[in-house]
């Protein structure tokens, strides 16, 4: 009878005058004082070795966010613990006397636990009450804390807005006190098909975001967007999911700022993949986007990213690819093309920054290209800005350069009495040219003038002994030459007299006549 008549007065004292209060002794789990979402209860550090602990009744499923008033002298720390008393999540964010508060604490219906310390020892001030307020809202499309690990990943809205926060500064619980506080989510797409995944999150003020995407089969970084800087956006762009897949992504501050007040949103959005846009990841030959149609875009993100498209040539005649690449903004882009194992056949750097660079024509035939896009300091990076790479492919003409020709083994063959057409780009380009003479005679060699081009003629014999050279008064104007020549095999090799002066856009006419 005693002891149900204190039972009474207690659940008296916590609901007299409206305003409840805690039991003491609560500081320990076996006596916590019981509290609900919705409420506010109210409590006194006795001492400063002091603990209260309070059994927080969830009745749905949700998100749980608390704040605890601050009190002179008390530097708090909360713990939050599941129904085991396995702590979750850990919270000391301020000095003495400021306020505490947890946020996107994930809850299912049951009971957890919430302690209430603090580590000024010089705390004394046992008359003033602190005040806890308990809140509960629907957890749909909301961070569920804890999410710090990988295993304890939040679900991500596909399609639609996921809200978290910053928040708190640092991992209280991990092994050292100077890991950062992270988010990690997981994604899924549990249909059948290629698509692609654009995601944005929103800048959160004073905080420098960092977006990693993980793959959870082998569990490696495949993706990293840090373009922007602090209080800003990050946004990735036409990330390919080949689905029924699952990824994980992880959401983190490049320092301890962090933010209670404005939540991050990230908003996703996932579309059939329709092969106009780079599927990432790309960064590598492996992993090259195919490059069907006559364009296709993609960004630069994060610095230093490569992106490699597939090129297939399935018909045996020659042809001529030509490739166009759009400029960006504040970055120098530079193109280059290779084979089917990945050898380098040209590199097209000819502009410099915010300029366009072509590749005037590379002759080919069956078989797999790639064209890697990149930018050149390997430092910039924008998700937010796309270039247009576009792609030609005529068919190989009589009377047309055929490059690769920059060297004495893969020389194009032209005869006496016949032009011939090219252009004397990327950067550096050099271009070779074989003949045979068959009966003495008088040679002459003649290459039109291009703009912004000094050429340089010189003619080898069949051993690559140099005969004769000849070049252009200056610039934009014609060079050619005579000479006697006797029956055999002979090279020309036309260049520009500087390795930096190119033109894609005029072409030139070589001719060779006997006289």
């Amino acid at each position: 009878m005693k002891r149900s008549l204190a039972l009474a007065l207690a659940v008296f004292s916590l609901c007299a005058c409206g305003k409840l209060k805690e039991g003491e002794p609560n500081d320990h789990f076996t006596s916590a004082t019981l509290v609900k979402p919705g409420k506010t209860i109210h409590g006194a550090i006795a001492s400063p070795r002091d603990v209260d602990v309070y059994k927080v009744d969830a009745d749905r499923e949700g998100v749980l966010s608390f704040r605890l008033g601050g009190i002179k002298d008390v530097d708090f720390v909360v713990s939050w613990q599941d129904k085991d008393r396995v702590e979750l999540k850990r919270y000391d964010e301020t000095g003495t006397g400021g306020d505490e508060e947890g946020l996107d604490l994930g809850v299912v219906p049951g009971f957890y636990y919430l302690a209430v310390s603090n580590k000024n020892p010089k705390a004394n001030n046992p008359s003033q009450e602190y005040g806890l307020e308990l809140k509960l809202d629907p957890g749909r499309d909301n961070e569920s804390e804890p999410n710090d690990t990988a295993l304890t990943a939040s679900a991500l809205t596909v399609g639609g807005v996921t809200r978290g926060h910053f928040f708190p500064a640092r991992n209280l619980l991990s092994a050292t006190t100077d890991q950062l506080e992270e988010d990690w989510f997981r994604i899924t797409v549990d249909r059948e098909g290629l698509f692609s995944l654009n995601m944005d999150v929103s800048e959160v003020p004073g905080v420098d975001g960092v977006l990693e995407v993980y793959d959870t089969a082998n569990f490696y970084k495949v993706k990293e967007v840090d373009s922007a800087g602090p209080g800003e956006p990050e946004i990735l762009r036409n990330f390919g999911l080949r689905g029924p897949v699952q990824y994980l992504m992880r959401l983190r501050s490049k320092s301890r700022a962090a933010s209670a007040m404005a939540p991050y949103e990230i908003l996703t959005e996932l579309l059939p993949y329709g092969g106009t846009t780079e599927f990432e990841p790309n960064d590598q030959r492996l992993d090259a986007t195919p490059f069907s149609g006559d364009s296709i875009s993609g960004t630069v993100s994060p610095s230093g990213d490569a992106d490699w498209y597939r090129i297939v040539i399935d018909a045996p005649e020659r042809r001529i690819l030509g490739l166009s690449l759009s400029p960006l903004k504040g970055m120098d882009l530079s193109l280059l093309v290779t084979d089917d194992l990945g050898n380098t056949l040209l590199t097209i750097d000819n502009s410099g920054k915010e300029s366009p660079e072509t590749m005037t024509g590379l002759g080919v035939s069956s078989g797999t290209y790639y064209a890697v896009v990149s930018e050149k300091s390997r430092r910039a990076s924008d998700s937010r800005k796309t270039y247009s790479l576009a792609k030609t492919l005529t068919p190989f003409q009589p009377g047309l350069e055929f490059e690769l020709n920059d060297s004495t083994p893969v020389a194009q063959p032209v005869k006496v009495g016949e032009s011939l057409d090219g252009t004397m780009a990327p950067k550096g380009d050099v271009d070779w040219y074989e003949f045979n003479v068959y009966q003495s005679a008088q040679v002459s060699t003649e290459v039109t003038g291009v703009l912004n081009i000094k050429f340089m003629l010189t003619l080898f014999d069949q051993e690559y002994k140099e005969l004769f050279a000849s070049s252009s008064a200056r610039a934009g104007e014609a060079a050619s030459f005579q000479q006697q020549l006797e029956p055999g095999t002979y090279y020309l090799r036309l260049a520009a007299s500087d390795p930096g002066q190119n033109n894609v856009r005029d072409k030139y006419t070589l001719r060779l006549k006997a006289q």
